[in-house]
């Protein structure tokens, strides 16, 4: 009498298969010294490579601004020789600002820090009411961006020059935004890269007369 042998399922038979390919698979591209904490090991390697690689992606996508810590830099006197335009068209150069205080706040029309600092800028300007020029450099973003932002910001109180090529930002050496110069009556100069509070900014406005 012959006995039935049972069938084995189609998928059961293809899944142990793939199964001995894939135990084939890695036992060809493993060297025949290498254990097994040697390929965990390298497991985490490539792993611990693969995340720092997408941090750096992420890091390069955030805004330059928005966790840099506040950073002051002494410039020396004379104030330098720049020539601009503000965004009305009128001209201007280093010697509108000589012999009288200033801040000038450096901006970016697509910075989100910049934008939320704006008010508090505009603040300034009228708490300081001419005791203090403000003046706005706005740079990287083309005239009609910037007249956009300072339309939608409120900060039509203080002079704004169109700095499309950075070459006023330069000058200062400043390398992001939002960055201030503050620029005593004798014509000394503090640079401060970051974003800093009301407070802080009319403190160091009453100590440039």
């Amino acid at each position: 009498m012959l006995m039935k042998t049972s069938k084995v399922p189609k998928k059961l038979m293809v899944s142990v298969a793939s199964i001995a390919a894939g135990v084939l698979l890695l036992a060809g591209c493993s060297s025949g010294t290498e254990d097994s904490s040697s390929a965990a090991t390298t497991s985490e390697i490539i792993e611990s490579e693969s995340a720092t690689t997408a941090g750096d992606t992420l890091d390069s996508t955030e805004d330059a601004d928005s966790s840099d810590p506040v950073e002051s830099v002494g410039v020396v006197t004379p104030l330098p020789v720049f020539s601009s335009t503000t965004l009305e068209g009128r001209s201007v150069t280093q010697a509108d600002y000589e012999g009288k205080p200033t801040i000038m706040w450096f901006w970016a029309p697509w910075c989100s820090v910049c934008r939320s600092e704006a008010p508090t800028l505009s603040k300034v300007a009228s708490e300081l009411n001419g005791t203090v020029d403000v003046v706005g450099v706005a740079a990287l973003g083309s005239v009609d961006e910037m007249k956009t932002f300072v339309s939608d910001t409120g900060i039509g109180n203080f002079s704004q020059l169109a700095d499309p090529d950075a070459e006023v930002w330069s000058v200062f050496g400043v390398a992001s935004q939002p960055a201030f110069a503050f620029i005593s009556g004798d014509g000394s100069i503090e640079i401060v890269q970051g974003s800093i509070d009301e407070k802080e900014i009319l403190e160091r406005a009453a100590s440039l007369s």
